[in-house]
């Protein structure tokens, strides 16, 4: 177990201390994450101890019970609290250190040993340089870069901070904000460097503020004092909150996970804003560098990079979440595209990443994501409307990271009774409450001794097959569906059972999943056609209304997407011509096909379909017959046949020895021995490798595996 503290004060020993350093200033080494949990620990553990012991005592003394034993817990529990101060000091000096500790410990970092008594004198300096701040903005005055360079020398000092930030307060923090971000600041309009460099070491410092500030407080607690925090930044009445000031501190630093929940909540819960429009600046920045960003995208991305804040930030604001999915949302939040990449980041990490930390809510987040999504996919006024692009790289991280619950949903023997099982959408016979989500039937249908979430295959296959509409999502969800197969084609044939059927099932779990796969990109790439054949109909159909009624046939005809270069041109030419003479001609001219549909709907289909593995009976046969040679389960047979009339018994004995097939211009075989890709033999490379997949050592071998996985495909879906 690597140690959270590695004092310098005893040379190595059997706890994994150690020394290192210079002039007698030595160095501990210390887990942040590890030392702050176990401080946390500590500290409820001896009050805890220090309450029980304290009224076991009186209780004893009160009927003559000896008590010295307790007396002696007192005194752990008080040399517990004596410690903690300095454990305390320790970890602030940790947090924001970047020297690493290295001797092998991931994770740690050195802090100066010199520091650590230093306590008084570190706040009383930090407070020092807050009302030095503080004087240079009440003044109108620009901070000199000695102000900077005094807060830059302590950045790792988190006592220093706190007491800094606290006595600059958050109004004037935002005051400070105003001032750099101003395009006419002197001090930077001629040195944008210096402004981004002043930039970064605010925004450092600050993240490890809120690491500190309300330290030792409940999640919830910390959460309504940085809403007090956010109040108190107000100007006067007229000017409350302005959390576009406050976004371009975020980037470049490592923000407290409560922090960032409090300040997502207070941008999109009403609720929890003041009395003014506190957004009304709110989106695109109208400063210089960071200022002039997005604010959403900047509040997204620092989000993003904290996995438990992604997690809350999306269960908090998860209606606004959804509706952000698709283009009837409250704005695009795909646009601008860094605003739309940072938002999928963050939604990404609340639900895949956030499954290390936080399995429960990252799986109740992507629940939510999959009850929805069936609902749209498969809803009667919604199935046509299909989510912005990112949603399907979403989904596809969401399959790729939940791939063995998605197995279990489709292959279960119980899976009909999964949770989604009896989930319908609007529209649906006898729909009623079933189109709602309930986090009673949520939590009802998970099993807390399964590790994972617990869905139906109806859910995953509505999330797959939105997902797979774009051609890049369809690859990497094909990929997963080529690994699965080749891996359990491999497991199958290395595993020898003492009875010929022990393994059946997971030959139908294979077969199942095949069709699971076959039957979601089939519907996929036959929408896809469907909305190119509707796009075509739809647009001839218009632009021959308008023709037929509107005699101006240029101004019908061009202004209609997917219209070609030439049919332009000649639809310009005509311009001015009578309506009865063009009318019939210029229908015709200005006809669509397949041809001129949306580039992008075309690329789409064309890229799933280029993206979709191949897992007709034939690639299966070729797969498990390369598989059975792989392993050594190829053994010679023997074919015994009778000829009745001649009175006659003939024996053959077939090996399945791929050399007897694979020679001459029929070698099927590569330099290494592999067998080639079908797509690149000769036809007689072909003919050859044919022959031997029939040899019938070869289907001896391969039969059981591969007719049970096919006779499976026929299971999803069916009621009996």
């Amino acid at each position: 177990m690597v140690p959270l503290v590695l004092p310098s004060r005893v040379e190595a020993g059997t706890n994994g201390e150690s020394f290192m350093g210079s002039g007698g200033d030595g160095f501990s080494g210390i887990d942040p994450e590890n030392l702050a949990k176990t401080i946390s620990s500590l500290n409820k553990d001896q009050e805890k101890l220090r309450s029980s012991a304290t009224w076991i005592k009186s209780s004893f003394e009160k009927y003559g019970v000896e008590t010295q034993p307790l007396t002696e817990i007192l005194s752990i529990a008080g040399w517990a609290e004596k410690e903690l101060p300095m454990l305390r000091r320790r970890h602030h000096l940790s947090i924001a250190e970047d020297q690493k500790y290295g001797h092998g410990y991931k994770g740690m970092v050195q802090i100066k040993e010199s520091m650590v008594g230093s306590v008084k004198k570190s706040q009383n300096d930090g407070k020092k340089l807050g009302e030095q701040f503080k004087e240079k903005l009440d003044n109108g005055d620009d901070v000199t870069p000695e102000m900077f360079a005094d807060l830059r020398s302590n950045k790792a000092d988190a006592d220093y901070l706190k007491s800094f930030y606290n006595e600059l307060g958050s109004q004037r923090f935002l005051m400070l904000s105003n001032e750099m971000g101003d395009r006419f600041n002197d001090q930077y309009k001629e040195h944008p460097e210096q402004r981004e460099k002043d930039r970064k070491i605010i925004a450092e410092t600050f993240g490890t503020f809120t690491k500190v500030a309300f330290e030792g407080k409940s999640p919830k607690a910390k959460q309504q004092e940085w809403n007090k925090w956010f109040d108190r930044s107000a100007l006067d009445e007229n000017f409350g909150f302005r959390p576009d000031q406050l976004t371009p501190f975020l980037k470049g630093g490592s923000q407290d996970k409560d922090f960032l929940v409090a300040f997502g909540d207070r941008v999109f819960q009403k609720g929890k804003q003041g009395d003014t429009n506190e957004l009304q600046f709110f989106g695109g920045g109208l400063g210089e560098g960071e200022w002039g960003k997005d604010n959403y995208a900047q509040l997204f991305d620092a989000i993003s990079h904290n996995a438990e804040a992604s997690g809350e930030f999306v269960d908090h604001n998860y209606d606004f979440v959804q509706k952000s999915f698709y283009h009837t949302g409250p704005w695009q939040v795909d646009e601008p595209k860094e605003r739309g990449k940072a938002f999928f980041a963050a939604v990404n990490a609340g639900t895949v990443t956030l499954k290390g930390k936080n399995p429960v809510l990252a799986q109740k987040n992507t629940a939510r994501i999959l009850f929805d999504n069936y609902q749209h996919h498969n809803g009667k006024d919604t199935r046509k409307l299909h989510p912005i692009d990112g949603t399907q790289a979403l989904y596809a991280s969401i399959v790729t990271a939940y791939w063995k619950d998605l197995e279990h949903g489709v292959t279960s023997p119980t899976g009909n009774s999964l949770w989604g099982s009896d989930v319908k959408a609007k529209g649906e016979a006898k729909y009623a409450k079933a189109t709602e989500w309930s986090l009673q039937d949520y939590l009802k249908g998970q099993d807390n001794g399964r590790s994972g979430l617990e869905a139906s295959e109806g859910m995953w296959r509505a999330l797959v097959e939105e997902s797979a509409r774009d051609p890049e999502a369809a690859g990497t969800i094909s990929a997963f569906f080529q690994t699965y197969e080749k891996t359990m084609l491999a497991d199958s044939y290395a595993t020898r059972e003492s009875e010929k059927d022990a393994g059946a099932f997971n030959s139908m779990k294979r077969g199942m999943m095949q069709e699971f796969y076959q039957e979601t990109f089939k519907k996929v790439t036959g929408d896809l056609e469907t909305d190119i054949d509707k796009w075509v109909t739809d647009t001839n159909n218009a632009r021959a209304k308008v023709i037929g009624t509107i005699g101006d046939v240029a101004m019908a005809t061009t202004g209609g997407a997917g219209l070609a270069g030439a049919k332009g041109a000649v639809i310009g030419a005509a311009y001015g011509l009578g309506q009865d003479v063009v009318t019939g001609w210029a229908e015709q001219m200005v006809k669509v096909d397949e041809n001129d549909a949306p580039k992008g709907l075309k690329e789409a289909f064309k890229g799933v379909k280029e993206n979709t593995a191949d897992f007709s009976w034939q690639t299966d046969y070729q797969n498990n017959a390369g598989a059975a040679r792989e392993y050594d389960r190829i053994k010679p047979v023997t074919i015994e046949t009778t000829d009745e009339e001649k009175h006659r018994t003939t024996t053959k004995e077939y090996t399945g020895d791929i050399k007897e097939y694979a020679k001459g211009d029929g070698n099927f075989l590569d330099k290494k021995g592999d067998i080639k890709d079908v797509s690149d033999m000769t036809a007689a490379e072909r003919t050859a490798y044919g022959k031997w997949l029939r040899d019938p050592a070869v289907v001896a071998a391969v039969w059981p595996e591969f007719s049970r996985g096919r006779n499976a495909r026929d299971y999803p879906g069916q009621d009996s």
